[in-house]
C-alpha cells in the first residue's frame, strides 16, 4: 500500500466570492487562499499544485493524516474567519484518499471524496480509506448559488437525455412527499415538451397526497400519468430514461427492482449528499442549497422553454412542494427560492388549492399536543420527544411533531421518535445552530443541516431513544454545537 495522501482541495464559492469583491480587493482576497493553503501544505510538508483558479491537488505522508483528524480539519474554520474585503466568507471542500495500490488509486479516492464533500454541501473534509469514509465539518448551511449557469446547462443535458429516450418513468423516495409529487409532475411536464411518454411511478402510501392526486386524476392530461411499479415494468424499453427526484440512495426509492433494470438514469435531489449513492446515473443534478427538488425542476423548466404554458394543477404541484418544504418560507428559503416561487405564481399556480392541500385532521392535532406534552429537554436548548401512539404514518408524524416542537422557547433543536412499520423513526428538526444531519448520521440516517431524518431498522422506541440521546451527546461533547 501506498503510504502518501492525496487530497483534493476546491474553494466552494470562488465565483460569488470574486463577484462579490470590489476590483480592488480582488488580488488580495486570491493572495490570502493561496498563502493560506501554502502554509497549511507546509505545515505538513506536503507539496500544493493549483491546476484551476479554483482548485488544488495536496500530497503529505500519511503520519500527518492522524493530525489532520484530531483537529477536524481546522483549516475549514480559518477559511471561514478570513475577511480581506470578501463580503462572503470563503469556504473550502475537501477529498482526502489514501489506501490504494497505486498514488493514481489513492487520486481516484480523492476526487470521489471531494464529490461526496460538494455533494454534500461544501464547506467539509470528506476522508475515504478504500471503503471507509469519514465526514468533518458540515457545520454551516450550504450556501445559495447566485449564478444559475448550472442550471441552465443542465436543462439542456436534460433535455437531450429526454429526446434520445424512448419514454420517461419518473421515481421518487419511498412514501412520496409533496416536492416529490410535485416534482414529478414538473418532469412529466418537461417530457411532454419534448413530445415523449412520461409517467410517475406512484407509490399509494400517504394519505397526506390524496387530495392533490385525486386533483391530478381528474384533470384529463394527468388521469393516466401516475402509474403503479407493475405497469412501469411492462413500459421499460433499453432506452427508456428514469429521472430519480428527491432522493439519491438506492435504498430510499419507490422499487430498487425498476432502479436496477434501467441502465439511462437521472438523479434530481436537494439533500446533502450521503456515501449511498446510485450507481453510474447519466447525469447529477444534487444542489444541497436549493429549497426542495420543486425549486430545482421549476428552473429546469424554465430553461426548457423560455415562454412556456403551464396548467394550474402544474404549477400548483410545483409551488405546494416548494412550501412544504420550506414550512411556508421559514427554513431553507433564499433568492432563487422566491423567484421559484413568483415564476409559478404567474404560470398560474392556486394558493387557496394549496392552503385546501394543506389542512390537517384531528389526528395531527392530538398527535402535535402529545409531543409537546412529553418533550424533556437536553442542554437548555434540544428538545426530545416519544410519540407513543402508533400512527398510520410514523414518517410524518414524527415530522410533523418534531416542527411543532421548534416552535417552543428556546428550542433551537427538536427530535421526535416514533413506532414504525420496520423499527423506530426519528425526525429532527433545527434552527441552524445545530446540525440534526450529523446527529442522525451517526444512527445511519441523513438529510439537512436543519431537516434530517432516520430509519432504525428492527429496533424498538427504547433502544432508539437510547441510541438517540447517545448521539447527541457525543455531537455535544465532540463540541460541534
Amino acid at each position: 500500500m501506498n503510504k502518501i495522501v492525496v487530497s483534493t482541495i476546491q474553494v466552494d464559492n470562488y465565483t460569488d466570492v470574486m463577484q462579490s469583491t470590489k476590483d480592488a480587493d480582488k488580488p488580495v482576497v486570491v493572495a490570502e487562499i493561496e498563502k493560506s493553503l501554502r502554509e497549511w501544505a507546509r505545515s505538513l510538508k506536503g507539496v500544493l499544485t493549483k491546476f484551476a483558479e479554483d482548485k488544488y491537488v495536496l500530497i503529505f505522508k500519511y503520519k500527518y493524516l492522524e493530525k489532520l483528524t484530531e483537529e477536524k480539519f481546522s483549516i475549514l474554520d480559518e477559511f471561514r474567519e478570513i475577511k480581506v474585503g470578501n463580503r462572503i466568507p470563503i469556504t473550502l471542500s475537501i477529498g482526502v484518499g489514501y489506501g490504494g495500490e497505486t498514488l493514481t488509486e489513492s487520486g481516484v479516492f480523492s476526487e470521489r471524496a471531494l464529490d461526496l464533500a460538494l455533494g454534500r454541501g461544501g464547506d467539509q473534509s470528506v476522508v475515504k480509506i478504500n471503503d471507509r469514509v469519514s465526514f468533518y465539518g458540515g457545520k454551516s448551511k450550504a450556501v445559495e448559488k447566485r449564478t444559475k449557469v448550472k442550471a441552465r446547462v443542465i436543462s439542456h443535458a436534460i433535455r437531450e437525455l429526454m429526446e434520445g429516450a424512448s419514454n420517461i418513468l419518473v421515481m421518487s423516495h419511498d412514501v412520496p412527499d409533496m416536492d416529490a409529487l410535485g416534482s414529478s409532475v414538473g418532469i412529466i411536464k418537461a417530457g411532454r415538451l419534448v413530445g415523449k411518454e412520461t409517467h410517475f411511478i406512484y407509490q399509494d402510501s400517504n394519505p397526506s397526497l390524496h387530495s392533490m392526486v385525486n386533483l391530478l386524476r381528474e384533470d384529463e392530461d394527468y388521469s393516466n400519468a401516475l402509474i403503479s411499479a407493475e405497469t412501469a415494468m411492462r413500459l421499460i424499453t433499453h432506452e427508456t430514461l428514469l429521472i430519480v427526484v428527491d432522493t439519491h440512495k438506492p435504498s430510499f426509492v419507490s422499487n430498487k427492482e425498476i432502479l436496477d433494470r434501467i441502465n439511462n438514469v437521472v438523479i434530481i435531489d436537494h439533500h446533502r449528499r450521503g456515501e449511498e449513492f446510485i450507481d453510474d446515473p447519466l447525469l447529477i443534478y444534487l444542489e444541497p442549497y436549493a429549497s426542495s427538488t420543486c425549486e430545482l425542476v421549476t428552473e429546469v423548466l424554465q430553461y426548457l422553454d423560455d415562454d412556456i404554458d403551464m396548467k394550474e394543477i402544474e404549477a400548483t404541484a410545483l409551488l405546494a412542494g416548494i412550501i412544504m418544504d420550506t414550512q411556508n418560507f421559514s427554513f431553507k428559503t433564499g433568492v432563487r427560492t422566491f423567484e421559484a416561487a413568483s415564476f409559478l405564481r404567474r404560470k398560474g399556480a392556486n394558493p387557496t388549492i394549496i392552503h385546501q392541500l394543506f389542512q390537517e385532521e384531528a389526528e395531527v392535532f392530538i398527535n402535535r399536543a402529545e409531543v409537546v406534552k412529553n418533550a424533556k429537554m437536553m442542554y437548555g436548548k434540544i428538545a426530545v420527544a416519544v410519540l407513543p401512539t402508533k400512527s398510520a404514518n410514523p414518517h410524518i408524524a414524527v415530522a410533523q411533531g418534531a416542527n411543532a416542537l421548534l416552535h417552543l422557547k428556546d428550542v433551537t433543536a427538536s427530535f421526535v421518535i416514533s413506532e414504525g412499520e420496520k423499527g423506530a423513526v426519528i425526525s429532527g428538526r433545527s434552527l441552524g445552530d445545530i446540525s440534526v444531519q450529523l446527529i442522525l448520521e451517526k444512527l445511519g440516517g441523513g438529510g439537512h443541516l436543519t431537516v434530517a431524518g432516520a430509519q432504525l431498522n428492527n429496533m424498538g422506541i427504547k433502544d432508539g431513544l437510547n441510541e438517540l440521546t447517545k448521539a447527541i451527546k457525543e455531537y455535544m461533547e465532540e463540541g460541534e454545537g
